[in-house]
Parts: C-alpha cells; structure tokens; sequence
C-alpha cells in the first residue's frame, strides 16, 4: 500500500542517520551524542504516542465489525509488535507504558519528547507509580516529574517510590503481601553451554539463601576440602547439591533432548555420503539442546557420554553413553525436518514432538515464548489437515488473537514473495494482520546443515538421556 507523507518523511530521517558522518572534534562527537540521545528519547514518545493512537482506532473499528467489547484491541499489541519486530509481550508492557504516559504522567511524557529525560528514566516514574489511582499518579507527577532531567535511573525510580509511599502507604504495604504470592524461580540459557537460575524471593528469603551459601562455602574453603574452587564454585556446587539433594554436585541425574546430525554424533557423514551430496552437515557444528538452544557438537557428544570435562569424549565413551536414538528424516533440499501422520484432531504423540523440535519458540516472528499450543494453520473445522505440515507451535497469546477478524494465516513453500529460492520448501507460514501488513515466519533448519541440492535424505537423531544417566558439570 502507497505510504503516506509522515511515513515518507521517517524513512528519509532513518536514512539521514544512517549516512550521519562523525564530527572531526572530539567536542563536536559529543554534541553529538547528546543529540542523538535527545533523539531517541523523542522517537520513544513518538512511538508511545502512534501505538496508543493505533489502540484506539483499532477499538472503533473493531465496534464497527461487531467484536465484543471485552475483545476489542485484544491484538493490537501483537500488531504493534510485528511492526515493531518485538516480543508480543514487550510490546503489551509498552503499550501500557505509553498509555500511562498519556492519560496519567502528561509532565513526564513531555519532558521525554523533547529529549530531556531517558526512556528509562520515564519507565521508571511509571513502574513505582503503576499500582496508584489516575489522580495520585497524576500528582506525583507534577511534583517529581520537575526534576527529572537532573537525576539518574535509580535516582528517579526512588524519588518516585517515596512519593508513591507517602500517596498511599497501606498499598505499599499491599502490594508486598501480593508480591511474596508471585514468588517463583526460572531459568534463562546463558553463553557458552551455561544456565542461569533465577529465584524471585521476599527480600528475608532471598538474603538468608545467599549469605547460607556464602557462609558454609567459606567454612569449606577454610578446611581445605574445597580443593582449589573459587568461593563463587563452591556456592555454585553447594546450591545444585542442596536442591537435587545429591552428594556432590557432579552427580544430578538427568533426562534431556537433544537434536543433532548423525554427523555431529559419530563424526562422519551418515551412510558415509562425500559432502556435496544433499543436506551437508558439520561434524562440529551447533547442536540443540531443548529448554536451551544451540551448544557445541563436542558437548553434546560429552554429554551423551557422560564424561566429567565435557570435553572430547573418545569413541569408546560415545560406545558406553546410554543414549535412546530416534531417527527423523531431513529434507535434503533445505536441512529442514518433513512429515509425519495427518488423520487427527489433536497434536499428541510424535507429531507434537516433531512440531517442538522443528519449531523450538513460538513461531509468530520476533516472539521467543516457548511453545505451549499445537495450531492447525487452517482450521480443522474448515478442513485442515493434524499434519506437521499445516501445525505449527505457539504460544497462548498467538493463538487466540490469530483467530480474531483481520488476521490470517496460510502454509506456502518456496513462494518467491518469501525470498526462498527455487526448488527449496522450507516450512513457512504467511500472516496477515487486519490492516494488511504481511509477515513469513520460516522453520529454521536442523543444527548443523547446510542446504544443498536435492539427493537421498539423511536422518537426524533425537537424542533422550534415560533418568539413570549422569552428567558431569
């Protein structure tokens, strides 16, 4: 569709900052980056300002269309978002941001489009005022909003809980009660094959929790018999042998899921194929660790082994390893994973795992949520097939707003208007939003594969550690 002129004009900024050239003088690059800081502060307004705009013109058309009032702007912030390449999620948080800025903090909102506070520091005022009525949150805005420009992150975020304290004190009180029932523990993948475990806690707990740790850590350390781990291990190792009840922390059982190439476990092209024919494969290239994403294929092999560096394991490890293999065929065209049964309702059995491996987050572009729903594309009431051709995996959210008014969503392979070269057939899902923006979201290929020319398919392998399987940390 013909763009308008407002649209017009951003491109040409987007496009005058990319050819931006650095000042000469040092003096001048600052100036510099004390602009471009305004700047950005002011294209966060903006962009508050549109996305709150775009919420209320969806709403009236969705009036129009007869949706229930409890539905309408339901997928506004999933719009948002793939306009936005973000997280559906992100852009939710955002939108509520940007409507506090509009209707409750005017003063804040103005100082951030004129550049003369953060993003962050606005986020701020926003996040310790959230839980207060319009009127005391319009207050403390005038009275802290005044002296923003001159405070740092942490500085505005305690000026603003004081004043959201002395507001109302009894919430404060209220919301840490509620607070305490939120408490939870998570995990994120950090770099290089490690895991961050995360524990929100009340503030006693989390305290009591480190300084334990620190404390037995160091009586171990002084005894000598924390050999020549570093205070922070030993408080690693005591946290993992204390929660999994284990002895040492080396010796957690575990049932894990990998997917790699034959090549990647036995070091060798499968069925001994030269590269060049089909779907080539790096022996060391990236496996995929489920609940983790990529690692090395040397780990992987270690940890199918069992060896205790995760390092190297030798043949006659591998040879030892209790491993259960399942063998999944690849397309040989793109190194993508292909079919299973079709005749079903439900996504269970192998076709609901094979959509988990294929598709591994949810597959609405930009969202990394893991996937909690097995969607048929096309509806089954309207004829479409329980096949891992037309399912995809997906969060919660995704599903229910793609079946609002506006919004559709087809299975295409190797259409050129999804830049996929001739001859390949990557899994690729077309959505249309109600206001006509396209978007593809594509199957990424197994670890490891690099597409090829169609040959004889070869097999990956889905690697299940029984529960009496060890690995080392």
């Amino acid at each position: 569709m013909p763009k308008s002129q407002a649209t017009t004009d951003l491109d040409q900024m987007v496009e005058e900052m990319r050819m931006l050239v650095p000042a000469g003088d040092d003096a001048d690059k600052v100036a510099q980056l004390a602009a471009l800081e305004k700047l950005q502060a002011s294209a966060a307004a903006a962009i508050a300002r549109v996305s709150t705009e775009f919420l209320e013109s969806q709403r009236d058309r969705q009036r129009d269309l007869g949706v229930p009032s409890h539905r309408r702007g339901r997928d506004t912030a999933d719009q948002i978002a793939l306009a936005r390449r973000i997280s559906p999620s992100q852009a939710s948080r955002d939108l509520k941001f940007a409507r506090a800025l509009r209707d409750d903090l005017p003063v804040t909102a103005d100082l951030l489009a004129a550049g003369e506070i953060s993003e962050r520091v606005a986020r701020a005022v926003h996040r310790e005022t959230d839980h207060l009525s319009a009127d005391q949150r319009s207050a403390i805005d005038r009275e802290v909003a005044r002296r923003l420009p001159g405070l740092s992150v942490k500085e505005a975020s305690a000026a603003a809980k004081r004043a959201a304290y002395q507001a109302d004190p009894a919430s404060a009180v209220k919301r840490a009660a509620k607070a305490a029932k939120d408490r939870r523990v998570w995990t994120k993948p950090a770099p290089d094959t490690m895991c961050t475990v995360t524990a929100l806690l009340t503030a006693a707990q989390g305290i009591a929790v480190w300084a334990t740790l620190r404390r037995d850590a160091q009586a171990l350390i002084a005894s000598g018999a924390a050999g020549d781990r570093t205070l922070d291990q030993v408080m690693a190792d005591l946290f993992v042998e204390r929660l999994t009840g284990q002895s040492v922390a080396s010796a957690v059982p575990v049932e894990i899921h990998l997917v790699m190439t034959l090549a990647m476990l036995f070091g060798a092209q499968p069925d001994g194929a030269a590269y060049g024919q089909g779907v080539e494969t790096d022996p060391d290239g990236a496996a995929w660790l489920e609940g983790y994403g990529p690692i090395p294929a040397a780990v992987a092999r270690a940890a199918i082994a069992g060896v205790p560096d995760l390092l190297g394991p030798t043949p006659q490890e591998l040879d030892r390893g209790q491993a259960w293999i399942r063998r999944l065929f690849v397309d040989p065209a793109t190194g993508q994973l292909i079919s299973a049964d079709k005749r079903r309702r439900r996504f269970d059995g192998a076709v609901r795992r094979f959509i988990n491996l294929r598709d591994r987050v949810c597959r609405m572009p930009f969202c990394d949520a893991p996937i909690r729903d097995h969607d048929h594309l096309v509806p089954y009431r309207d004829g479409g097939e329980t096949s891992v051709d037309n399912g995809a995996g997906v969060c919660q959210r995704f599903n229910q707003i793609k079946n609002l008014p506006g919004w559709t969503t087809e299975v295409i392979h190797g259409a050129a208007e999804a830049d996929a070269p001739p001859g390949e057939h990557p899994h690729t899902i077309r959505i249309t939003t109600p206001t006509g923006a396209v978007y593809y979201s594509t199957a990424p290929p197994v670890p490891g594969t690099r597409p090829a020319r169609p040959k004889p398919p070869t097999s990956t392998v889905d690697v299940q550690f029984p529960s009496g399987l060890r690995l080392a940390s």
